[in-house]
Order: C-alpha cells, then structure tokens, then sequence
C-alpha cells in the first residue's frame, strides 16, 4: 500500500509484476519449450512475443536510465531474432566453444534444442554482428554464448538496480 501522498510505488520502479511475469515467460520458453520434441515449432513465435512484453515496462520506467539501456539491449536482440526467424543466430564456431551440442545431430538453419538459437553461418545471418558470439565458459548451465544485446541487457539490469537503491532514503522510503 501506497503511503499518503507518495508519488509512485515502492523503489519507484513501476508494473513490476509485467516486468518480472515476461521475464519468467522466457526463462520457460527457453528452459522448458526449448526442450520438448515438437513444441519447438512455437518458439520463433512466442520468444520475440515474451521480448514485446517487456517493452511497456521498461518504457514505464525510462526514468531510470538502467531501463533504457536495457531497452537498447532487447532491441538489439529482438531484432536479431525477427530478422533471423524468430529464434537468435549463432555460429557452429560458436557452438563449439561454449560446447555440450554435438553439431553433427543439427542442420544449419535448425534450432538448437534447449537454447533460444538457430545455427546459422555468419553469411546466413542478417544483421550477424547482433547474434550470440560471445562465449562464457562458467561451469555447467553456466556456458553459454551471449551477444551484445546481451550485454547491454546485463549492464542495464545492474545500473537500474543501483538506481533503485540510490533513490532509496536512510529510513528506507522511497525518495520518487
């Protein structure tokens, strides 16, 4: 409950249950969806659909300047992904690097099951400097390979974070 006179919500950040909601919808569709036989014939659909969802609250919220960087980033990577059949592009040198694919099993074009990926060659992907390119060698679930929509993703997740807590007061209200 708002307190009398408050000018927004709690951390000032605003329709946090559409932002945290579309989020979980892709943490589904990528970790769930991703790795059923046949269901991934809706994954080029309903994962650009979950990235659209968060356009109203991160648009809701540019008044943190994290969000709008976040806003670039998901940009970045939805366009990526339309551009590329709804899925993001990665490369087979890609693939191999992060590891855990056996590439013989996979088609270019194909979708790389348990990921958001389709395998594409640098010449077949449109707009190729925005796919998953960079590796991250962490141990287990951690590898991965991102891009530098993802980057800006992670960058703005952390500044929007440090924007909460800097509008926060000592005595723990909202300064918004």
């Amino acid at each position: 409950m708002q307190r009398q006179g408050s000018a927004g919500p709690p951390w000032g950040v605003r329709w946090l249950g559409l932002g945290v909601s579309a989020f979980v919808f892709q943490i589904g569709l990528i970790y769930g969806l991703a790795t059923l036989p046949g269901a991934t014939q809706w994954l080029p659909i309903l994962l650009p659909t979950a990235h659209l969802l968060l356009i109203p609250f991160l648009v809701r919220n540019l008044s943190f300047w994290g969000m709008r960087l976040v806003l670039v980033g998901l940009s970045l990577n939805l366009t990526a992904m339309l551009l590329n059949g709804g899925l993001m592009p990665i490369e087979p040198s890609t693939v191999e690097a992060v590891g855990g694919v056996n590439l013989s099993d996979i088609q270019p074009g194909s979708h790389l099951p348990g990921t958001k990926n389709r395998l594409l060659t640098r010449g077949d992907a449109r707009v190729a400097l925005l796919r998953d390119q960079f590796p991250i060698l962490g141990p287990g679930p951690f590898r991965a390979a991102i891009s530098i929509g993802d980057i800006l993703v992670a960058g703005g997740v952390l500044a929007a974070f440090g924007e909460v807590v800097m509008r926060r007061s000592p005595d723990g209200r909202s300064d918004g």
